[in-house]
């Protein structure tokens, strides 16, 4: 479906109003999850994907969206998701170190979080880097070794956790609704819903990132994602500066994914100015250094991985692709045993 820069940015604008309405940019809310002392993010996380889920088996239905199955990130160097488990430990190493996420950092610079522009440094350094030693990860394994194994149909990969389990679409949606209905509520009983100010409660604020999906959707023909526009930022600057490994003949990637984050910025700083909103008090102090390196880190891991905490989680769980599983369950690995080994060293 083609897009147009407008209804690009809006889409954008919509994603990074609800991040910010939600509370979940915070670095304290972030890193409270990744401790297990708080669960807020993880209980927007989950109604955002059970959201998500239901409107992308409506868009598909309306043909307003395909909403494709993400396939596995195989780097041929371990197995079929060595990319999704190595770029989820990445990733939630990347977001242990800086309280944030290749979206949620957006909303912070908004709100002037002090890690912000360290972090989105470190992000678009982590951008370049990709662009130009990303192809060097991928191993150069003849298709013969990695497609024609004995046993193995390549041309009826299994993208998705219904395929697999050889069910219907419906009824592993309906499941993943209870699932994710369940650990909303387990985790709210476990850990009340702490009514702090300008912190929205968890349930709402994911179903408004869930309609920004909806809006996506409907605006772009296209799910939610982030990370995409750090590597696009990162392949424009190697072909500017002569250090792209691409031809110069070939054409130039698209902006949309940088015009969607731009979106973001435009719409997160506006609401904020708006409703005269403040930064979440923070609890949690990122130093410069730790900000890049993490920052690096979370665009690496999610290009490793083929999409971050939106890509694969909002919007990859959603449409119950096997890697996005797989990437999302590394992700939280990565961040949880990062975030214990600094607290335990700092």
């Amino acid at each position: 479906m083609p897009t147009n820069p407008a209804s690009t940015a809006l889409s954008g604008s919509l994603f990074g109003s609800a991040l910010l309405l939600s509370g979940v940019y915070s670095p304290s809310i972030i890193s409270s999850q990744l401790l297990l002392s708080d669960f807020h993010m993880l209980k927007v996380f989950l109604t955002a994907s059970a959201s998500s889920a239901m409107l992308m088996v409506v868009a598909k239905q309306t043909n307003i969206s395909s909403c494709s199955p993400r396939k596995p990130s195989n780097l041929n160097r371990l197995y079929r998701y060595d990319g999704n488990v190595i770029g989820g430990l990445l990733l939630g190493s990347g977001m242990a170190l800086t309280g944030a996420c290749p979206g949620t950092v957006l909303v912070q610079i908004t709100m002037g979080v002090s890690s912000g522009f360290p972090v989105l440094g470190g992000g678009i350094l982590g951008g370049i880097l990709w662009s130009r030693f990303g192809h060097c990860v991928k191993c150069t394994t003849p298709v013969a070794f990695a497609d024609t194994r004995k046993g193995c149909d390549c041309t009826d990969e299994k993208l998705t956790v219904y395929e697999s389990a050889k069910m219907k679409e419906s009824q592993a949606v309906l499941i993943y609704e209870l699932v994710c209905l369940a650990v909303i509520a387990s985790a709210s009983y476990l850990i009340p819903h702490f009514t702090g100010s300008q912190r929205l409660h968890p349930i709402v604020g994911g179903l408004l990132i869930g309609a920004a999906q909806a809006a996506s959707l409907i605006l772009t023909g296209g799910p939610i994602g982030v990370s995409t526009a750090y590597e696009r930022i990162g392949q424009y600057i190697c072909r500017l500066t002569g250090l792209s490994p691409q031809k110069s003949s070939e054409p130039w990637p698209s902006l949309d994914p940088v015009i969607f984050v731009l979106g973001m910025l435009g719409g997160g700083w506006g609401l904020g100015k708006a409703m005269g909103l403040k930064a979440l008090e923070e609890t949690v102090h990122i130093s410069f250094t730790r900000a890049i390196i993490g920052g690096a880190s979370l665009i690496l891991g999610a290009r490793t991985a083929g999409g971050c905490t939106s890509g694969h989680g909002i919007s990859g769980m959603a449409t119950l692709s096997n890697s996005s599983f797989v990437t999302v369950g590394a992700m939280f690995a990565g961040g949880i045993g990062v975030s214990k080994l600094l607290q335990y060293l700092l």
